[in-house]
């Protein structure tokens, strides 16, 4: 088990610093930012029904389990979701608020855009860093092979995109190119952090003790992931004019992809 969490976090990582590179090198296309856009809808529909689908009722189940007459699953996803909402909308510096959050047909138009704030390349490192942070863990700790798959499957739907974000403000700031690609690497590298803490956490406890961890970060994940699909992707595409009913149809197929797997896990 822990050698396949070792090859999913790799993909991960991969995914990770693709994304990230594609600015920093200058790569374009007059289809690209089209393409970006379907894939962070389907992405954040993938998002959502792992964190509804998958995760939460998963991390219900085994609360459940533990013995806790209490909704604790969702009230610790509610956190989650309420956490990475202050670290990315109240928290971050607005010039990185507007990278993070600008609609993907934005984006590129922004890699060519210089502006002289090393701060804010930062600070979406940061932001962005945490919640691929907490995802890891999530995957980490999960002992079931299929629950690992389908949390990987949503990290790297969305992963590339993330570092798409990131390599735009780091491509756009005054940083050194290697200390950009230093920044892309340790981006592309948080989420197998986070899988290897939570791995070697989960091998090293047992009983109930580890039932409750994995249910608290499956619980965690799920807040995550549903934040990400809604205020980290939807509520930036979606505004954005034209192919509004093209993002849509991809959204639904990522929940409906998501959906169908349910009925084998």
């Amino acid at each position: 088990m822990l050698g396949i969490k070792l090859a999913l976090l790799l993909a991960i990582l991969a995914a990770g610093a693709a994304g990230a590179a594609l600015p920093l090198l200058r790569r374009k296309s007059t289809q690209s930012d089209r393409i970006l856009g379907w894939g962070n809808s389907f992405a954040a529909g993938v998002f959502l029904a792992a964190g509804l689908v998958h995760m939460l009722p998963d991390a219900d189940e085994v609360w459940t389990g533990l013995g806790w007459d209490y909704p604790m699953a969702f009230v610790l996803a509610g956190f989650a979701f309420a956490f990475m909402l202050l670290v990315e909308h109240v928290l971050l510096p607005e010039q990185a608020h507007q990278e993070v959050h600008a609609p993907s047909g934005e984006r590129f138009a922004r890699i060519a855009e210089q502006h002289h704030d090393t701060l804010s390349a930062y600070a979406v490192l940061t932001a962005l860093s945490i919640h691929s942070l907490l995802a890891g863990l999530a995957l980490g700790a999960q002992p079931d092979l299929s629950r690992a798959l389908i949390i990987s499957l949503a990290i790297v739907a969305h992963k590339s995109a993330a570092g798409f974000a990131l390599g735009i403000s780091l491509a756009r700031s005054p940083l050194p190119t290697s200390q950009s690609w230093r920044l892309v690497g340790l981006f592309a590298a948080a989420t197998p952090i986070g899988g290897l803490v939570g791995a070697l956490v989960g091998e090293a406890l047992e009983g109930r003790i580890a039932s409750s961890f994995e249910a608290a970060f499956l619980s965690i994940a799920a807040g995550t992931f549903v934040y990400v699909a809604t205020f980290d992707i939807l509520r930036d595409e979606f505004p954005a004019p034209g192919g509004r009913f093209a993002k849509w149809l991809v959204l639904t197929s990522g929940i409906a992809a998501m959906g169908l797997l349910a009925l084998w896990t």
